[in-house]
């Protein structure tokens, strides 16, 4: 958020004459090539917001969450005591929508109504409706404008974790498939010499019908899964700092030579083929 929307907010919350009734402030609408599901499940996955959406969201510690969406305490980038805020998202799968509350801080009393609307199988059309109480007319066209320039960025990004969500889970489901029976009976790959080896790292490959990545951790040849294993997110691209790598869509974090989670959820990395060098060429082999 700019200093405008600190500034407007102030503003509006100054201005005791004017009525306590909710504007509608403005709407957005946007298709997306998603299903309805990848929408929900994006939805009430507040956990996302900080690490997939950095530049929006500096933190956000969540108080309670469900299926039925989430509560937490949160702040903007860059952080700042005059941009912390309660949130809540509830999500209403009858109606297909799902409303979220600024409940106290910045924005308070704040609604943002989504509707969700299935136009093919992957394919949905959102119609966003922002409300804000409180707010003269001289400030409702620079709120507007706010608003749907945020929301635009939010789906740029909401929609790169969907889209490859969706396309590991298809991936997974059409793994076993008669045509991909020669990439699950291999068991190992050559990547040629030593020296054109480091030259080209980090390389990405795929064994057994799962994508792995072959890196360099402190003077050796390690292989790790290339896909979180608690939403299947992109680790192909990471960067793996002190032999840790950090899922960009939760800030979960790997050791990439045990597996092990590093930050405390129960999850580990997949299995990764053993690197060895042999005959002068690096081979990852089960």
């Amino acid at each position: 958020m700019t200093l405008i929307t600190f500034i407007i907010d102030h503003l509006r919350r100054l201005l005791f004459s004017f009525s306590n009734s909710t504007s509608h402030v403005a709407t957005y609408t946007r298709e997306l090539p998603v299903s309805l599901d990848r929408m929900y499940e994006n939805a009430i996955d507040g956990e996302h917001l900080p690490h997939l959406h950095s530049d929006s969201f500096s933190e956000l510690t969540m108080l309670e969450s469900g299926d039925w969406g989430w509560r937490a305490i949160g702040h903007l980038t860059p952080k700042s005591f005059m941009n912390k805020m309660e949130l809540e998202l509830r999500l209403d799968r009858e109606n297909h929508r799902w409303i979220t509350r600024t409940l106290s801080g910045l924005g308070k009393g704040s609604e943002v109504w989504t509707h969700a609307i299935p136009l093919e199988e992957n394919k949905i059309k959102v119609i966003v409706d922002f409300y804000v109480p409180k707010l003269p007319g001289f400030l409702k066209n620079m709120y507007a404008q706010e608003y749907i320039n945020t929301y635009a960025k939010l789906y740029d990004e909401d929609l790169w974790m969907m889209a490859t969500r969706q396309h590991e889970l298809d991936r997974l489901k059409n793994r076993k498939s008669p045509e991909n029976a020669d990439e699950l009976n291999k068991f190992s790959v050559s990547f040629g010499g030593t020296d054109k080896v480091e030259q080209s790292l980090p390389i990405n490959f795929t064994l057994k019908g799962h994508p792995f990545r072959l890196i360099k951790v402190e003077d050796e040849l390690v292989a790790h899964s290339s896909t979180c294993p608690h939403m299947l997110g992109p680790l192909q691209d990471a960067d793996v700092i002190n032999g840790l790598v950090e899922c960009p869509w939760h800030g979960y974090q790997f050791d990439v030579k045990t597996r092990e989670c590093t930050t405390g959820h129960k999850c580990k990395l997949a299995p990764a083929p053993k690197v060895e060098i042999v005959g002068g060429e690096v081979i990852a082999q089960f």
